[in-house]
């Protein structure tokens, strides 16, 4: 499994939320790009990150210094967050970002997602971040009358390979996982998925490899590394651990 330290960008700065919340954000650093290096340089392949006002705004607002981000470091860039046409994905693919997460486009304009799979079959990711069963577009601040299942199935015919879950009830309480929403996720289908929202310790990183699924290819992490309740080596260590046996 890949571990993916996660910067949610805000006004240039390192923040978090709590259960997608603007009226509950916490600044971690003014510094993302410093931010990316300390991950890089704790051992992390990925990074995952958000241009939180791009996602709220559908128009990318923090594009200089993710993109920065993308040049300072190795470390492979899974983005998302506002990017709603299929220019901006080109965009920023020519730029170095290695995934786009795409998530409100996935609901109301599913056409762009269909052409950006086909002109980057490897690069694309859906976001299926839910609230009682319901996924959630536009920065969480709507609810749609799709359940997590419809998308994936609806996408990986599409040749989606990637869907990134994040239950909104767990995101940013330092709570724990879904487990049992989330196995049942990884049973429905065999495209990869990547668990997000609730995370909180080492704990909850041995529990994730313990559902022993192939497909779960990795967690995002957050608050808890900011929190300093985990640290990236020994979280890359955990989930390495589980790819020898």
């Amino acid at each position: 499994m890949i571990f993916y330290p996660a910067i949610d960008v805000k006004n240039g700065k390192c923040i978090r939320l709590v259960q997608g919340q603007l009226n509950k954000e916490k600044i971690y650093s003014i510094n993302p790009i410093q931010q990316a290096k300390e991950f890089e340089n704790g051992g992390a392949e990925w990074i995952h990150v958000v241009d939180i006002e791009g996602a709220f705004t559908g128009t990318p607002i923090n594009q200089k210094i993710i993109l920065e981000i993308c040049k300072s470091t190795s470390a492979k860039v899974q983005l998302g967050g506002g990017i709603r046409s299929l220019e901006t994905i080109e965009f920023l693919i020519s730029k170095g970002v290695q995934r786009i997460v795409l998530g409100t486009i996935a609901i109301t304009n599913p056409e762009i997602v269909k052409q950006a799979c086909e002109v980057f079959p490897e690069k694309i990711a859906i976001g299926i971040d839910a609230h009682n069963s319901k996924v959630a577009i536009e920065g969480w601040a709507k609810r749609s009358t799709f359940s997590e299942f419809d998308i994936i199935k609806k996408y990986e015919d599409l040749g989606v390979k990637y869907f990134i879950y994040t239950d909104i009830s767990k995101d940013g309480l330092l709570s724990g996982p879904n487990l049992d929403r989330l196995d049942l996720i990884l049973t429905s289908t065999q495209s990869n998925i990547i668990a997000s929202g609730g995370v909180s310790s080492l704990k909850d990183l041995k529990e994730l490899v313990a559902l022993r699924k192939k497909n779960l290819n990795g967690v995002i992490c957050g608050k808890a590394i900011y929190e300093k309740k985990i640290v990236v080596p020994e979280a890359i260590s955990i989930l390495n651990k589980d790819a020898k046996c």
